[in-house]
């Protein structure tokens, strides 16, 4: 594959090397869900817009699909096969959590740019209604939110201000990474997205 990337960058006069190909096929893979305006992400997701075919011919190989979302300018790369190590329950319930407002705010239209801010207020009282269960404590919260950040689902706005509580953002690709048969795998860990059972599988 090395010599096709090495192609393609000889198409680009130089502007680009056949290691940035490299970059931005291993960055989608990694991160699930590359976004246009991240720090980094730019040339990325350049990359894989402009050369798409390409990568998707790559990533089919590997058994995953990739998806180009116009209208908020990401990428994202969804497995056909699970392999590997299930989200966590406690990611799972947050995730389904986090999905749920982000609907909500998409029928209110109360979306910016495909990213819904949430206050930890909000966040601890559908917590609660959606699952029946204690909010996290701080620390763990943290720890959650960060898991989920590298899914590409949800990340944390003010928190440089240890004095102000932070907000959470969900952005756009929570739709895609966390699809109608996501929510149904999901599920199938005992978190129910209608329900919100909150026993494990």
């Amino acid at each position: 594959m090395t010599a096709s990337w090495e192609r393609l960058a000889e198409a680009t006069d130089g502007r680009y090397t056949g290691a940035d190909f490299e970059r931005a096929a291993y960055q989608l893979l990694v991160e699930q869900v590359v976004y246009a305006a991240d720090r980094g992400s730019a040339t990325p997701y350049h990359l894989l817009v402009t050369y798409a075919a390409a990568f998707k011919d790559v990533l089919d190989r590997l058994g995953v699909t990739m998806q180009h979302n116009h209208h908020h300018n990401y990428v994202v790369a969804l497995a056909r096969h699970r392999v590997g190590p299930r989200m966590r329950l406690s990611e799972t319930r947050l995730a389904l959590v986090l999905r749920r407002l982000y609907d909500d705010a998409i029928h209110r239209a109360d979306v910016t740019d495909g990213e819904a801010l949430v206050g930890l207020e909000d966040l601890e009282r559908a917590y609660g209604e959606l699952l029946g269960r204690p909010f996290p404590s701080k620390g763990e919260l943290d720890d959650l939110l960060q898991a989920l950040r590298r899914y590409g689902i949800a990340k944390i706005e003010g928190a440089e201000d240890p004095l102000q509580p932070y907000h959470v953002v969900i952005r756009a690709g929570i739709v895609d990474v966390l699809g109608e048969s996501a929510l149904l795998q999901l599920a199938a860990h005992g978190v129910d997205p209608e329900e919100g059972s909150d026993e494990a599988a």
